[in-house]
């Protein structure tokens, strides 16, 4: 597989913009939820400041029912418990905040035709490995099951009950396909048969 390093259209800087763009998702709508929600909170905390402020009942809690209730908090529950969710809400925290902010990766891999760059969808990818495999195998295409990773291609074959299939030559056939694809980042397959075969019209 020829790595992205001896492809001059992915060194392009605007290739290279273009490909990120089409490969990755924002996280914006995550990024939205966590900035209305901090509103929200900020909104209630400065709501309940001013009812108590004008000595108006509480929408929930008071800021000095609030206040005191954590100060006391320490004495009421064992310090190992604090600790432990306070761990807890931070791994959670931190994990929000990187999907937040970090974007995500969407189920498509580069390829290189022609020395030009194009963006394939993974189904695309496992359809074409389904054809292979079927043709290979001599088997309907409905007996492949193809799952497709950032980096593997796992193709299960189910074969006809009472007919043995050659798996190093779908191997060599899935592979040869891989090859032909010339995908970024490199996919490497691995063909599985299924035990159980399907029983033939």
């Amino acid at each position: 597989m020829t790595s992205t390093t001896r492809h001059p259209t992915l060194n392009s800087s605007v290739y290279r913009r273009i490909l990120r763009r089409e490969t990755h998702s924002p996280r914006a709508g995550l990024a939205i939820a966590l900035a209305v929600v901090l509103i929200l909170v900020l909104a209630w905390i400065g709501t309940e400041s001013v009812l108590a402020f004008l000595s108006r009942p509480a929408l929930l809690v008071a800021p000095g029912d609030a206040l005191s209730a954590a100060t006391t908090l320490p004495e009421a529950v064992v310090p190992a418990t604090i600790i432990g969710g306070g761990a807890v809400l931070a791994v959670i925290g931190l994990i929000i905040l990187l999907f937040a902010l970090l974007p995500g990766r969407r189920a498509r891999h580069i390829g290189v035709v022609d020395r030009t760059a194009v963006v394939v969808d993974n189904t695309v990818i496992a359809s074409a490995l389904a054809r292979t495999a079927s043709y290979t195998a001599d088997i309907d295409p409905d007996q492949v099951v193809v799952t497709i990773g950032r980096r593997t291609a796992e193709v299960s074959v189910r074969p006809t009950s009472g007919f043995a299939v050659d798996r190093a030559a779908i191997a060599e056939a899935v592979a040869e396909q891989l090859e032909a694809l010339n995908l970024t980042p490199t996919i490497r397959s691995k063909v599985v048969i299924e035990k159980k075969g399907v029983v033939g019209a």
